[in-house]
């Protein structure tokens, strides 16, 4: 219900945007069906789902009838990459919080905002400036705006650093109001609320306040942290974690197994194992080839990841337990944080 009425929320804040109604019978309709449809097939009362989804979107009416304290009223922002996904999220953030949203992005436009031809003037006179830009094209584009000397917070939100380290630092030493955030979620989440944020200090303590303040005002847990330490990190939260993925879904592949098959006698492991696979191979294939390839402790990972399977393989094929058994109580006193 909390994570509901933090969507309905942002829901309504756009509605007040575009001057949308907050009610909407035909909406509300599909609600209630799904949730009788839902229930039918657990085998629950579908009077009860009914009262359920009333109560429901009955708490997401009055959340959207809300009106907030507008933080960010007055602002000018431009969203270089704003007709991406996560741009999208970010022009959405920035307008629902009372800014005045442009984009710039060679790439498309994005519906209820208005695009720009030209970084400057307004990306030189804004407030802020945050580049979503492809990671392939971030460095290009990143450079545009430094070009035109802005006056506000500029700062990226690429989830790998090194290939834009050296244009970040330099802008920094020149004064410049810069740093660089990577939002741990991706343009799915409503808001930054209960997630993680990392600020990656370029140099400028007022840039890395103002983004700290941007999102600490929006409930995300924040840390700042070194540039140079960002990446390292991303090869095992990011890299790691997406390259297990794919080599539990390509094992499966080359199992001589079909899907459907191994799926009719699934365990709970294997179910959400499956699951995140299939979400990550749903994503955008070439920007989880670049959080690899643009990362330059992608290699040392992937080194430590092959000397821990070898280990596993001998382990896994030892007829004494005990080996099997060290393994597992050094990655248990690990994960015991």
């Amino acid at each position: 219900m909390a994570r509901r009425a933090e969507v309905a929320s942002e829901i309504g804040l756009v509605k007040e945007k575009d001057g949308l109604p907050v009610r909407d019978s035909s909406r509300e309709n599909e609600v209630r069906d799904r949730f009788v449809k839902i229930s039918r097939s657990l085998g629950l009362s579908q009077s009860s789902a009914r009262a359920l989804s009333d109560l429901l979107i009955e708490n997401a009416s009055k959340v959207q009838k809300y009106k907030p304290k507008k933080t960010l009223e007055g602002k000018n922002v431009l969203v270089v990459g704003g007709s991406g996904k996560m741009g999208e999220w970010t022009c959405r953030f920035f307008s629902n919080r009372g800014a005045k949203v442009k984009i710039w992005d060679p790439r498309g436009r994005l519906e209820g905002y208005q695009s720009v031809q030209s970084i400057a003037p307004f990306g030189a006179s804004a407030d802020f400036v945050v580049v979503a830009s492809p990671l392939g094209k971030c460095p290009e584009e990143l450079g545009q705006v430094f070009k035109c000397s802005p006056k506000g917070v500029v700062f990226d939100l690429c989830s790998v650093k090194s290939h834009i380290y050296g244009s970040l630092k330099e802008a920094a030493s020149k004064g410049l109001l810069v740093t660089s955030v990577h939002p741990m979620y991706g343009p799915s989440a409503a808001t930054p609320k209960d997630r993680n944020v990392i600020v990656c200090n370029c140099g400028c303590a007022k840039a890395n306040q103002a983004a700290e303040n941007l999102f600490k005002g929006e409930g995300a847990r924040v840390s700042t942290i070194a540039l140079e330490r960002h990446d390292e990190m991303m090869a095992y939260i990011l890299g790691l974690s997406h390259l297990c993925s794919l080599l539990f879904a390509g094992t499966l592949v080359r199992s001589g197994k079909t899907a459907p098959v191994l799926g009719e006698v699934q365990g709970t492991s294997f179910m959400r194992m499956t699951k995140m696979a299939r979400e990550l191979t749903n994503e955008s294939k070439r920007v989880y080839h670049d959080i690899q390839s643009l990362n330059p402790h992608t290699r040392h990972m992937i080194a430590t990841m092959e000397v821990v399977l070898r280990e596993l393989r001998k382990a896994s094929l030892d007829a004494d337990p005990d080996r099997f058994s060290r393994i597992m109580e050094s990655d248990k006193k690990f994960l015991e944080v």
